[in-house]
């Protein structure tokens, strides 16, 4: 597995981290009625907005309403006429260490699940202790050698 560099580590989290309260701060928000608000702060009518973005005030509607899912295209029309800007930022859930543990895991556990049907079928009984040990090795060499997890 390629070592992922410190520095990129740092941005991804520092990334996610400023995403995690952003998301906090949205208080559960739509898009669609952030932009609502926006608009009302800036005594702007629907229909100006929609005529500012050339685009049908009846979508316009729909999207502050959080009706379906406006795509991507549409939303930067509607913020360019507010003067913002849309960021897509991916947040990640939990952090990348664990996410490679789990993967390191899950092959691990296919391996040692492997062992065990091999082992039965010449009749041996496989220690727990043993391949508790074996489980905990594995990951650990697959969470650094150089293949994909």
């Amino acid at each position: 597995m390629k070592k992922t560099f410190k520095s990129e580590k740092l941005l991804i989290e520092e990334i996610s981290g400023s995403g995690d309260r952003l998301s906090h701060l949205l208080r559960g928000l739509t898009i669609g009625q952030l932009i609502g608000i926006i608009r009302k702060q800036l005594g702007m009518s629907q229909k100006v907005l929609s005529s500012r973005a050339k685009i049908p005030q009846s979508t316009l509607s729909r999207v502050e309403q959080s009706k379906g899912e406006p795509n991507i295209a549409t939303v930067r029309k509607i913020l360019k006429s507010l003067s913002c800007d849309l960021i897509l930022v991916p947040v990640i859930r939990e952090s990348i260490d664990v996410q490679r543990r789990r993967q390191a895991r899950r092959i691990a556990e296919k391996h040692i699940r492997y062992l065990k049907g091999t082992m039965n079928l010449e009749k041996q009984e496989p220690d727990s202790d043993f391949l508790d040990e074996l489980m905990k090795q594995k990951e650990e060499e697959l969470l650094h050698s150089k293949t994909k997890l």
